[in-house]
């Protein structure tokens, strides 16, 4: 589905991306992990297509990308429901009521609340919600379970599964290996500028000693 080779990235004279090559394909859970700093973020803005960059990223065509940022923005004076509206025509879909209130069950939130006020789990899951009501073919989530409660990220980790299940290809960044090991097909480390090494049933105290022993 997607197929990166050689891409780099520098803002001024600093390189965040350095020749790196990596391949996602439909259907699977790739994690990516990487210490703060590491360029996770600057990869799925390349991705998105939102940053210049060196090097060549190669999707299908009409490939529909949410992504969802590791602090989403939301106007002070939008309600949820809006929110979700706004998202909904920005990817030229019709706006379908029975599906939001069918999707909200699960999520559960006041959409009737202005979505500033929301707390930072709640925001999460609003904006998953806008990506899957988009229906897109691939999902980038950053840092998804950052701020959410016990019972928030099973749901999320049961959707992840369920998008998997549907041939959706899902990308996450996160700094909790135990779940992305959980979850993931296959997880990336993300070090001095490329990706270190691609794990594939791998052990957790595999990836924690390699992400020491580069620290070391």
């Amino acid at each position: 589905m997607i197929d990166i080779k050689e891409l780099s990235k520098a803002y001024g004279k600093t390189r965040v991306l350095d020749n790196l090559s990596v391949s996602y394909e439909s259907g699977k859970i790739y994690g990516l992990v990487g210490e703060n700093g590491a360029g996770k973020t600057t990869l799925f803005n390349c991705i998105m297509g939102v940053t210049d960059y060196d090097g060549e990223i190669r999707k299908f065509s009409r490939m529909a990308v949410g992504y969802m940022p590791a602090e989403s923005f939301f106007y002070s004076l939008i309600t949820g429901k809006e929110y979700l509206e706004f998202c909904i025509k920005a990817k030229g879909k019709k706006m379908d009521a029975e599906a939001i209130d069918s999707l909200n069950k699960v999520f559960q939130l006041p959409l009737e609340r202005f979505a500033s006020d929301y707390s930072t789990g709640m925001k999460k899951k609003l904006a998953l919600m806008s990506l899957l009501l988009q229906e897109n073919d691939l999902y980038i989530l950053d840092e998804p379970f950052n701020g959410v409660d016990l019972y928030g990220c099973i749901q999320l980790k049961r959707i992840i599964r369920e998008l998997k299940g549907k041939g959706k290809t899902v990308i996450i960044s996160s700094h909790l290996i135990n779940a992305l090991h959980e979850l993931c097909d296959e997880i990336d480390f993300l070090d001095d500028h490329t990706i270190r090494k691609r794990y594939i049933q791998a052990s957790i105290d595999e990836i924690e000693q390699d992400i020491l022993n580069r620290k070391s």
